[in-house]
C-alpha cells in the first residue's frame, strides 16, 4: 500500500512540474505556421502548428506583428478551390490567443456554393491555451484559466500513458449496472484494501477499446478506474 501511494505521488509532483515548465517557455506566434486546417475554416476542436523554417508547399498560417492573420492553401490549379481566411488576433496573456475570423474567401472555378455561402462571415473563435509539444503548438480551446489548462493537459498526459501500459494492472471486477460516471464508480470496491476511496474526485475521463477510464483524485494521490459497458464490469487499477 505504501508502494502504490508513493509511486502516485511521485506521478503527480512529475505532472505538476512538466506542465508549469513547458508553459514557462513563451512562444512567440508572429511568423508563419504550417497547419492541417485551415483557422476558422475547418471543423476541428483544436488546431496544431508548426514554425516555418522556409516557405510553406501547403496549408500555412501567418500572424503579423499588427495584429492581424492570414491562413490559405497553395492553389494547385484553376480548376480546383482553394480556402483563405484572415482576421485579427489579440494576445490575453503569455499563454493564451483571442482570433476573429473576419473574412473567408474561395479561390476556384468550382468552388460552387461554397462562395455564398462561407464568404466573408466572421466569427469570433474565442480563446485558445498555447501548448508547445516538442517543435509544434497546439492551439486548444480555453476558459482562459491557465491552472485549468495546465490541469486538463496533465490529467490527458496521464490517461494517455496509462493507456499504453493498462495491461501491466491487475484488475477485480464488480458488476454494475450504472450508467452514469459518478455511479459506475461508486460502485467500484476497493477489494484488495489497498486504495482509500473515501475522498475521491473523478477529474478526467476517456473512452479507449478496452473500456472507459476515469481519473481519480484522493488527496495528493491519482487512481485509476476501467469500466467495461459491454460486461457492465468495472474495476480499480492496482499497480503489480
Amino acid at each position: 500500500m505504501t508502494e502504490i501511494f508513493r509511486k502516485n505521488k511521485i506521478l503527480l509532483f512529475l505532472g505538476l512540474i512538466l506542465p508549469l515548465s513547458v508553459s514557462a517557455q513563451v512562444v512567440n506566434i508572429e511568423g508563419e505556421w504550417s497547419t492541417k486546417d485551415i483557422i476558422g475554416y475547418s471543423n476541428v476542436f483544436e488546431y496544431s502548428l508548426m514554425k516555418e523554417k522556409q516557405p510553406s508547399e501547403g496549408r500555412s498560417i501567418t500572424f503579423s506583428l499588427d495584429g492581424t492573420f492570414s491562413c490559405g492553401e497553395p492553389m494547385i490549379c484553376p480548376n480546383g478551390c482553394s480556402v483563405y481566411t484572415s482576421g485579427s488576433y489579440r494576445m490575453v496573456d503569455n499563454d493564451h490567443i483571442q482570433m476573429i475570423v473576419q473574412n473567408v474567401r474561395f479561390v476556384g472555378f468550382y468552388c460552387g456554393n461554397l462562395r455564398t455561402q462561407k464568404e466573408n462571415n466572421s466569427k469570433d473563435l474565442g480563446v485558445f491555451y498555447i501548448y508547445k509539444e516538442g517543435d509544434a503548438v497546439r492551439l486548444i480551446p480555453s476558459s482562459g484559466n491557465l491552472q485549468e489548462d495546465r490541469d486538463r493537459m496533465l490529467y490527458t498526459q496521464m490517461l494517455n500513458s496509462f493507456g499504453k501500459e493498462w495491461r501491466s494492472y491487475d484488475y477485480v471486477w464488480d458488476n454494475t449496472n450504472a450508467d452514469q460516471s459518478e455511479e459506475i464508480v461508486r460502485s467500484c470496491k476497493d477489494k484488495k484494501g489497498q486504495i482509500n476511496l473515501s475522498n475521491y474526485k473523478i477529474v478526467f475521463s476517456k473512452d479507449e477499446s478496452y473500456g472507459n477510464v476515469f481519473l481519480l483524485r484522493e488527496n495528493e494521490n491519482y487512481h485509476y478506474v476501467v469500466y467495461n459497458a459491454v460486461s457492465k464490469k468495472v474495476s480499480l487499477a492496482y499497480p503489480k
